[in-house]
């Protein structure tokens, strides 16, 4: 295998450095998984609809685990399996989805599928719906993560 050259080798500039990490659709996809969908599981995010292979998902999870995006523990029910979440770094992607969100929604509304309560509040109270989207994965994380309990 070719080793690829990363643009944090090359350059300074921070958007080809975070392409580095973000920059394929796969990988934005998993986050958002992880960040609006609730799919924790390595099964779940290969049932999603887009239908991403085997070799691929276990690829970019490693990777966003080794750029400390998403954290991985052991499952409750059973120790070959994995719950995956976002690291408070991979949280801090959430405006950005929001803002790719926003813009595809200006865009290319009649494509999407967006509910249209979520829709609504991502127009227009992007703070609001970022508010709840890191309420919900807390709330997630103290449900299913043994260290968050209290």
């Amino acid at each position: 295998m070719v080793a690829t050259t990363q643009h944090r080798d090359r350059t300074g500039c921070p958007v080809a450095c975070a392409l580095d990490i973000i920059g394929d659709h796969w990988t934005l996809l998993i986050i958002r998984n992880l960040m609006f969908l609730g799919l924790h599981e390595y099964k779940d995010m290969l049932a999603a609809e887009e239908r991403i292979s085997t070799n691929i998902l276990t690829r970019r999870l490693r990777s966003l685990e080794r750029e400390g995006l998403v954290a991985a523990a052991p499952h409750p029910e059973s120790r070959r399996r994995k719950l995956y979440y976002l690291t408070p770094m991979g949280k801090d992607l959430i405006p950005v989805l929001v803002a790719i969100s926003r813009w595809s929604n200006r865009h290319m509304g009649e494509l999407l599928d967006i509910p249209p309560d979520i829709k609504v509040l991502i127009e227009t109270d992007p703070d609001r719906f970022i508010a709840m989207t890191l309420d919900r994965l807390d709330a997630w994380e103290a449900a299913n993560l043994p260290s968050r309990r209290t």
